[in-house]
């Protein structure tokens, strides 16, 4: 893994105000123009990277940088050695939402600097929109609420190959009914309440 902000100037990614409607219809062009882009049942973000021209590379700790845009080399999205499976895949969606979503606004405002995408940036605004980016990208609305009146969270999060956590998430961004039907209410929480985080 590269140093975070070697010798040379480098810039974390700018926030760009997206909306969740604006992240669907991102996905939906991207998928429209290359339908190997479309992820509906848990593939391998490889395709994906490759299509973008970014590389995906594991890394021994610390872990710092979730995706490293140098000036006059190739993109790299880092991820962890010892990760699991599905925190990777979540990562890596994000390290694309930080790509297709910053990375060209932050390059015009900043000529002649790298980018690099923190896992701990000093502002977590660009990062939230990456988070909503990889959700978005790795559940659809239409496949995940199939699949959560089907089995609930544990089928999406094997179907879909995501961290159950995630499931969670995104459930509170979509129309889902909060009781199981016989009066018992479903209480979401978000990671941020979980843990503090986010």
């Amino acid at each position: 893994m590269p140093p975070k902000y070697p010798n040379y100037a480098y810039v974390e990614p700018m926030a760009t105000g997206v909306s969740d409607t604006e992240i669907e219809e991102i996905i939906d062009d991207l998928v429209s123009q290359s339908p190997g882009m479309s992820l509906p049942h848990g593939d391998p973000m490889d395709p994906i990277c490759r299509a973008l021209n970014v590389d995906i590379e594991y890394s021994s700790p610390p872990h710092e940088i979730l995706l490293d845009v140098p000036q006059g080399r190739k993109s790299c999205i880092w991820l962890p050695k010892k990760g699991k499976p599905r925190q990777d895949r979540f990562m890596a969606a994000m390290g694309v939402g930080h790509w297709i979503l910053h990375v060209p606004t932050t390059r015009e405002a900043n000529p002649g600097c790298g980018i690099q995408a923190l896992l701990r940036p000093t502002d977590r605004t660009a990062q939230a929109e990456a988070v909503r980016f990889a959700r978005i990208l790795l559940m659809p609305g239409e496949v995940f609420c199939s699949l959560w009146y089907e089995g609930r969270a544990n089928l999406v999060a094997d179907t879909l190959n995501v961290p159950t956590q995630a499931v969670y998430e995104r459930a509170t961004t979509l129309d889902i009914p909060t009781d199981d039907g016989r009066g018992n209410k479903f209480e979401w929480k978000t990671r941020a309440q979980v843990s503090g985080r986010y």
